[in-house]
């Protein structure tokens, strides 16, 4: 820490800490547009400039410059107000003034500046700039005439998001920020630029005109897609979310959000929200009260025989309560996630580990010396981690290697190395890396104590690195490289993506990377471990909660088994979209037509809902209290931001009618149900909501490592035929964000991405609608060329109702497949 001295005022600093920091960590403020606490300096607006005595009272900015032990720093004199009143008169200066008409208003820095400086004149003329506005993009607005040149939307798009869609162009006076050849925005669409652009240059669209930011009701929650838990804040007005609000200091993301979090939440108020209970009459489903509707799903529960399959996104509480009612209908038998997302975690990591929670967190990417990714598709399931990701490579200089079936972005970044295998080889792979740690006597000293060492050794003695290199496709050397780096690294992480469309991210895969980070001494310790990044908002806990079938009841594809079969007579379905997501469409299908009573609790009339015998409206996360657990056990409380939509109510609401019917004691509120979670779940004990704040805690994880035995399915290649995988579009998370304008305008509809070699031995262009079939069925999908692919390699996501991938996926990790135009 340093001394110095701000406006008369003793404080003090970190060594590392320019001006600007020192005076915001003590409670001055310096006026700024340029900065932003997650870019570096840059020094570009001259708004922060102050007097430092020991430089001759010379004007300086307090953003790029250190401090220094006894440092006397002025910030408020009367040169630097006339200073700082200048640089605006010459911002105003060519920036257009239509503050009425433009939806910055309200939550403009150089307006406010302008306000607080009282710049109410300006002593110079020139000529405003008269850029055309680019109206095309259906999320991004850019108008380049109110520009300030501050370069906050570049710099965050280079040095965070790593796409640089947008740069300085041109020089001197025509100087203004645009795309490559200054052509059309073509990027993420994560709306980075768009949150800290200081003025009305970058605006949403879907936002545009829909109310001033002063009459917004901002309440802050978790993000409802994928399970790295960004924080969120969402703007309401009239009981809609009309936006979300960056704020820089949420969350350890720092406000930074992908575009399914800035973008994705027109579901919450979609016209296409179930507003009322629905009970099947003569064929068709009817609106009917919520009396009737519960009536008749207590009558079918108290029927016996039930079992139930949920989403991932119900809150912990609710996870509580719908056991409850399983318990009370004398069942056993409920699952989510297809039964197969989340054995990453019950069944490797628990038996590995001696938990289901992941050894590390979101943060410890950061900390981390060398990151081994495990799939490219990590960016695309978390975005904001895959930002993580970026940061730690680009500003720490952290080493990056990737072990994937195709090409990626992150494979993209500096230094970066792709280690691109045969599809299906991933555990062969992780096993040959333990193996020639093995062979290299560079496992960790404490790893010949932890059970199961001798077991492994014998396990891999009959590995040959040599024949894993042959089938994998990846060479010898890069394997023993790999290797010798991950163990010598003094802090390494490894990172992998489970979900529905991952099958082969399975216990099996969990356990041989646990076997090479026990192996290799990284657990444990800051910046080490394994991150298994699950793919919905609560899947984690999910899973804490333990709403996954113990060893007397039946997973997912059982009960579907059951109910094809009749010894499954009542389903009840909360917020699961299975005909949709689950693989095989047409086996799933005919399961849920033969079950006797179909009950869904949904936001939307989705495939499986249509299905139902009774439907239940239910609340969207912006209308209910409770708390989600990220992928790396982050606990956050959530509070409404809006009234219910309609009649629905929440699943919270719905379980616990259906508890007191049921006979059982009925739970006063959330609050209540999340304490008897802190008393009975590891690593929740001393939570509470108050406890939580709007930060939330880490459940600390408690582990026990044990090496286990993990041998690699065998992949036997069928001729003539192409390897289909199937996984995450960078733009969806789940079925859910079908609902959202935001990702839709993007990504409206499945495709199939080819390899160029393969698009030209079939002749296939661009956009072509190509029949993808398989063993258990086809789907037509339009193409996709593009160099991630190699060639015998097909990939598509699996998010969309129409065209839905599962009618030709099985849910093998590689499906094998012809294509036909």
């Amino acid at each position: 820490m340093v001394n110095l001295t701000i406006d008369n005022r003793q404080v003090t600093a970190p060594k590392t800490a320019t001006i600007y920091e020192a005076a915001e960590m003590n409670g001055i403020k310096i006026p700024i547009l340029c900065h932003d606490k997650k870019l570096k300096p840059f020094g570009a607006c001259r708004m922060c400039l102050v007097e430092v005595e020991q430089m001759k009272g010379r004007q300086i900015p307090a953003c790029t410059t250190p401090v220094t032990e006894g440092m006397i720093i002025h910030t408020a004199t009367p040169d630097i107000i006339k200073a700082r009143k200048m640089v605006l008169e010459l911002l105003l200066l060519n920036h257009p003034i239509d503050c009425p008409v433009c939806d910055k208003g309200g939550d403009c820095d150089l307006q406010n500046l302008t306000y607080d400086y009282q710049v109410n004149g300006n002593r110079f003329t020139d000529e405003k700039f008269h850029h055309q506005i680019d109206y095309n993009n259906p999320l991004i607005e850019r108008d380049m005439n109110r520009c300030i040149l501050c370069g906050k939307c570049a710099r965050i798009c280079d040095e965070i998001v790593s796409f640089g869609a947008l740069t300085f162009i041109d020089r001197g006076i025509e100087t203004k920020i645009g795309c490559e050849f200054d052509g059309a925005l073509n990027c993420e669409f994560c709306g980075s630029c768009v949150s800290v652009c200081p003025v009305g240059s970058l605006l949403a669209r879907p936002f545009k005109f829909k109310a001033r930011f002063w009459s917004l009701t901002k309440q802050k929650t978790v993000c409802g897609y994928c399970g790295t838990g960004c924080n969120l804040t969402l703007g309401v007005k009239d009981n809609k979310v009309l936006t979300t609000i960056y704020d820089q200091e949420q969350g350890f993301h720092k406000g930074q959000l992908c575009v399914r979090g800035r973008f994705g939440y027109q579901f919450i108020n979609s016209e296409k929200r179930l507003t009322k209970p629905m009970l099947r009459k003569n064929g068709t489903l009817v609106a009917v009260g919520w009396d009737e509707a519960l009536d008749f799903v207590v009558g079918k529960l108290k029927g016996g025989n039930v079992a139930a399959l949920s989403t991932a996104r119900l809150t912990n509480e609710e996870f509580v309560l719908f056991k409850k009612v399983m318990e009370l209908s004398g069942s056993k038998d409920f699952d989510h996630s297809a039964g197969y997302a989340h054995s990453a975690l019950t069944e490797g990591f628990a038996r590995s580990f001696g938990t289901t929670a992941s050894p590390a967190t979101i943060p410890d990417i950061q900390k981390s010396n060398f990151l081994l990714v495990i799939k490219s598709d990590a960016y695309e399931t978390h975005p904001v981690a895959g930002f993580e990701i970026n940061m730690a490579v680009k500003n720490k200089g952290v080493v990056l290697n990737i072990l994937s079936d195709k090409h990626g972005k992150l494979g993209k970044l500096p230094g970066a190395k792709t280690l691109l295998h045969v599809p299906g080889s991933e555990i062969a792979l992780v096993n040959a890396l333990s193996k020639v740690i093995l062979d290299g006597k560079k496992a960790a000293g404490i790893a010949s104590s932890v059970v199961g060492y001798s077991q492994l050794e014998q396990s891999l003695s009959d590995c040959s690195v040599e024949a894993v290199a042959a089938t994998c496709g990846v060479s010898v050397n890069d394997i023993i490289e790999l290797a010798n780096d991950y163990s010598a690294a003094e802090k390494a992480l490894i990172v992998f993506p489970v979900g529905l469309a991952y099958p082969g991210h399975n216990a099996e895969l969990a356990s041989a990377i646990a076997n090479l980070a026990i192996l290799a001494g990284k657990i444990g310790s800051e910046g080490s471990g394994v991150l298994c990044m699950s793919e919905k908002n609560n899947s984690q806990g999910a899973v804490d909660m333990g709403f996954y079938p113990s060893q007397d009841g039946k997973n997912a594809q059982q009960i579907l088994d059951g109910c094809a079969s009749g010894t499954v007579k009542t389903l009840f379905i909360a917020g699961e979209n299975p005909v949709v997501s689950y693989p095989d469409r047409t086996k799933t299908a005919a399961a849920l037509d033969k079950v006797d009573c179909l009950i869904v609790s949904e936001l939307f009339l989705s495939e499986t809902a249509a299905m139902a015998d009774v439907v239940l409206p239910a609340c969207s996360f912006a209308e209910k209290e409770g708390t989600f657990t990220a992928a790396d056990r982050r606990v956050q409380h959530i509070k409404p931001a809006i009234r219910k939509i309609g009649l629905s109510r929440s699943d919270f609401e719905i379980f616990g009618v259906l508890i007191s019917r049921l006979g059982g004691e009925v739970p006063v509120s959330s609050a209540t149900v999340f304490s008897e979670i802190a008393s009975n779940t590891s690593g929740y004990a001393g939570m509470s909501y108050a406890a939580l704040g709007e930060s939330g805690a880490f459940a600390p994880v408690d582990i026990k490592p044990a090496f286990v035995d993990v041998k690699a399915p065998g992949q036997t290649r069928q001729a003539g035929k192409l390897a289909l995988l199937t996984g995450s579009s960078l733009y969806h998370c789940g079925t859910m964000s079908q609902y959202g304008e935001g990702p839709m305008h993007v990504c409206p509809e499945g495709y199939l991405e080819i390899s160029r070699k393969d698009a030209a031995n079939n002749k296939i262009s661009e956009n072509d609608l190509l029949t993808v079939t398989s063993a258990s069925g086809s789907v037509q999908l339009k193409a996709r060329i593009t160099p991630r692919m190699s060639e015998g390699v097909v990939f598509t996501p699996y998010h969309f109702s129409s065209a839905s991938v599962n009618q030709a996926w099985n849910g093998t990790e590689v499906t094998w497949v012809t294509l036909n135009k």
